[in-house]
């Protein structure tokens, strides 16, 4: 029996969708540059590149950064591959290049969450002074 090809699971791109993405999958909006959320984590990163620690399902949970799309699993196992239990249950964990050898993984925590999402909320029914 021959090897299997390394990667074979791994998704080219990302799916197209027919529709959008619903809402609840994006966990956090933020305008600041993704290299400022939390702890850089050097050896899951490894373990990312190596298919040891990784997302279930790519892109299922989203994180926006100033131009860039960032996956998310959490620690305590939603959407998260860890099967030598080196996850923090009370981390966030977003993966950049999550399906690469170049995979990179920041750890942040839920109080950094609700500090990156400094989107502002879309203005709605304006008001205009009549003359």
């Amino acid at each position: 029996m021959s090897p299997v090809p390394p990667g074979r699971d791994l998704p080219i791109a990302p799916p197209v969708m027919q529709y959008p993405m619903p809402p609840q999958w994006v966990t956090i909006r933020s305008n600041q540059d993704w290299r400022k959320a939390g702890k850089f984590e050097k050896d899951l990163s490894k373990d990312c590149a190596a298919r040891r620690f990784r997302e279930i399902t790519p892109m299922r949970f989203r994180a926006y950064f100033k131009g860039e799309v960032l996956s998310v699993a959490f620690g305590h196992g939603l959407n998260l591959y860890d099967p030598q239990k080196k996850a923090d249950r009370m981390l966030i964990y977003l993966f950049r290049e999550g399906d690469s050898t170049a995979c990179t993984i920041q750890s942040i925590t839920n109080e950094d969450a609700r500090l990156l999402n400094d989107a502002q909320p879309p203005k709605t029914g304006g008001s205009f002074k009549k003359q």
